[in-house]
């Protein structure tokens, strides 16, 4: 499958892994999902944050009309607050796993399709209607806000890590134990506070210091104050390209999506 062998390179290069080795995982993942119609009971353990609910739906998506797992899925309760791995004992014992309706599945599908769109407005409109996922909406809205801002063009993620910066943290283990303080909804990897670490301290425009000590450049203290506007370099959010002038923003005011003129 020619998404797999696309989505193996994307993980050896954001992991550093071998390419072979992240496509046979990637397969093997893949096998098991297609066998469990094997199994009387499957036990889907996803919490509230963005990358589980990210992962859900892409799950949802794969299981969507497939037969022989009639009666067989159940989601477990998570309390949008807490990992399960924080829960005592008693609490994991006593959580009552739920049957998901065919309504969810049919939700995470569509989540899955406007979540790889490259047009997000989809995505926008999904996130504020009822949706029988519990935590898919608020995952969804803190998805989009890592567009770049209309006021400044930074995204969320990359404005708590300068404030981060800029409050003192100059590691690694600071910066990332500064960033799960200020945001519960998506709680970053070390990788993928490296990566940002990598874009914003890039080229002429940079908002950090190159180097293994976080520490913002004059540019990076003026972005943050918002005396100058950020010009993102290519990437992706999800599906949608992001440019120096990006076509899609989020816009804090009206709590939503913004297409620029142009």
């Amino acid at each position: 499958m020619a998404y797999l062998g696309l989505r193996a390179r994307v993980i050896a290069l954001h992991a550093k892994t071998d390419l072979q080795e992240a496509r046979l995982r990637l397969g093997r993942e893949y096998m098991a999902l297609n066998a469990l119609d094997r199994f009387d009971r499957v036990l889907l353990w996803f919490e509230h944050d963005l990358w589980d609910q990210a992962v859900l739906i892409r799950v949802l998506s794969l299981l969507a009309g497939r037969r022989g797992l009639e009666g067989k899925l159940f989601l477990m309760p998570a309390d949008g607050k807490r990992p399960f791995m924080a829960l005592p004992d008693t609490e994991l014992a006593a959580l009552d796993p739920q049957p998901l309706t065919l309504a969810q599945l049919e939700a995470g599908a569509e989540a899955w399709a406007a979540f790889a769109d490259p047009d997000p407005e989809a995505l926008d409109r999904l996130w504020r209607r009822a949706t029988p996922l519990p935590h898919l909406a608020h995952a969804m809205r803190r998805h989009l806000q890592d567009l770049p801002w209309r006021a400044d063009r930074l995204a969320l993620t990359e404005r708590q890590v300068l404030r981060a910066v800029a409050e003192g943290a100059t590691s690694l283990s600071a910066v990332v134990q500064a960033q799960h303080a200020a945001d519960a909804t998506f709680p970053q990897t070390d990788l993928m506070l490296l990566d940002i670490q990598a874009r914003l301290s890039a080229g002429p425009l940079r908002l950090l210091t190159p180097g293994e000590a976080w520490a913002l450049t004059d540019r990076g203290r003026a972005v943050l104050a918002g005396e100058e506007k950020h010009r993102p370099p290519p990437r992706f959010q999800g599906a949608v390209p992001i440019r120096p002038d990006p076509p899609w923003q989020w816009d804090p005011r009206a709590t939503g999506v913004h297409r620029a003129a142009g």
